[in-house]
């Protein structure tokens, strides 16, 4: 009889992570994770949200010495990634060496094959983010040197600071300061409002921005096709970046069009789970710019594999969702990245975010991944409890 594993022989194997022979043997002892509720800054509110639930993953050798990964969540969801973590991938990993991990995750892909992707990838993606940062710092190298790549530093853009709610005259402030604290570009969030307003209020913020700036909008997926091309059509004259997740991501008919259709460049891939996606995506549509988000999408080996499929054709460009501070290694492991996002999300647990150095940033030197963790926020934004009755998390304290 073939092993649960054996039908996915083929994924992640061991040869294109040559840097894990650099990395000393150790065995998992324990695999810890947990619920925040991290408050969103006051100018990401906009967006309709108070807080972001981010399940945390600390993964410890039989040193002590521990890896930490994460995922995120928006209303719904947190615990049963949890769950996932808990009663289907630690049990796999406690117990034996880090260098299994390969193997382990294929036969935990093939035992929840009928589970579907979501709430398993999200659950997968912090786990293999700890399993990364354990191996780098077990090695004694950044994240970046470890997946073989060089660092370097590359453009930042600034999004969070674009939500729907602002009036026009406090999105041209907002977006003015990202140029003022030096970002190499801005993103503004469109689709809640009437096409010609979102057109209206684009053109106010470009034209009140320096030339030398790009401005990219963000549909998130709130567009048919038709609203999409209306929109596209009548901001053509603004020279956009790119005109991000304008429909739902599995529409892969309406992007392919949408992407021999638009005067703007479109992107999207921030919903991309697992490779297969990405694969259909490069083979049908012609889209020109991929977002991979590693805490969504599955983890640091899926995100090198993603980004190796979309090398392959070089007219194709990478712009990191989120997360800037892990995706910064990606960034400088793979050639095909133009640009990296500031969207903050975890800033309040986050004791030294990267920032921008002449419109761009580099990797850290840390071993591993590098975040510097704010230990007493993390503390305090830990959930205790979710009671069946209301589905909602209570958190041990506020913190302002």
């Amino acid at each position: 009889m073939h092993s649960p594993s054996s039908k996915f022989q083929g994924l992640f194997p061991a040869s294109a992570f040559p840097g894990v022979g650099r990395v000393p043997d150790a065995m998992v002892a324990s695999v810890v994770a947990r619920i925040l509720a991290v408050p969103l800054p006051s100018f990401m509110h906009g967006f309709g949200y108070q807080s972001v639930n981010m399940p945390f993953v600390e993964i410890y050798d039989s040193n002590g010495v521990v890896g930490t990964g994460f995922t995120y969540t928006l209303d719904i969801g947190a615990t049963v990634v949890k769950t996932m973590v808990d009663d289907v991938i630690a049990p796999a990993l406690i117990g034996r060496p880090l260098s299994d991990w390969e193997e382990g995750k294929r036969t935990i892909i093939a035992l929840t094959r009928r589970l579907g992707a979501t709430a398993f990838t999200a659950a997968l993606s912090a786990v293999d983010i700890a399993i990364w940062d354990l191996r780098a710092k077990l090695a004694g190298e950044p994240l970046y040197q470890l997946l073989g790549g060089v660092s370097r530093a590359v453009p930042l853009y600034g999004s969070g600071r674009s939500g729907q709610g602002f009036s026009t005259t406090e999105l041209i402030e907002l977006s003015l300061g990202y140029v003022e604290d030096g970002f190499a570009g801005v993103k503004i969030a469109i689709g809640a409002h009437p096409i010609d307003v979102d057109v209206a209020r684009v053109t106010a913020v470009r034209e009140a921005l320096p030339e030398h700036i790009p401005v990219m909008v963000d549909g998130s997926e709130r567009y048919s096709y038709a609203q999409a091309l209306e929109f596209a059509c009548k901001a053509s004259h603004l020279g956009l970046l790119w005109f991000e997740e304008p429909m739902l991501a599995e529409k892969v008919f309406e992007y392919r069009q949408l992407a021999q259709t638009s005067p703007i460049p479109i992107a999207t891939g921030e919903h991309f789970q697992g490779l297969a996606q990405l694969q259909r995506y490069l083979a049908e549509t012609g889209i020109a710019f991929y977002q991979p988000d590693a805490a969504l999408g599955g983890g640091i080996d899926v995100m090198l594999e993603m980004a190796r499929a979309i090398g392959r054709q070089p007219e194709i460009a990478i712009g990191w969702h989120s997360l800037g501070d892990l995706h910064a290694h990606l960034a400088s492991a793979v050639p095909a990245t133009t640009w990296l996002e500031d969207f903050p999300i975890f800033e309040r647990v986050i004791a030294s975010p990267l920032r921008p150095i002449a419109g761009k940033v580099s990797p850290p030197e840390r071993p591993g991944h590098g975040i510097i963790w704010d230990e007493d926020a993390l503390a305090a934004y830990t959930l205790t409890s979710c009671p069946k009755s209301v589905g909602k998390l209570t958190t041990t304290r506020s913190r302002k």
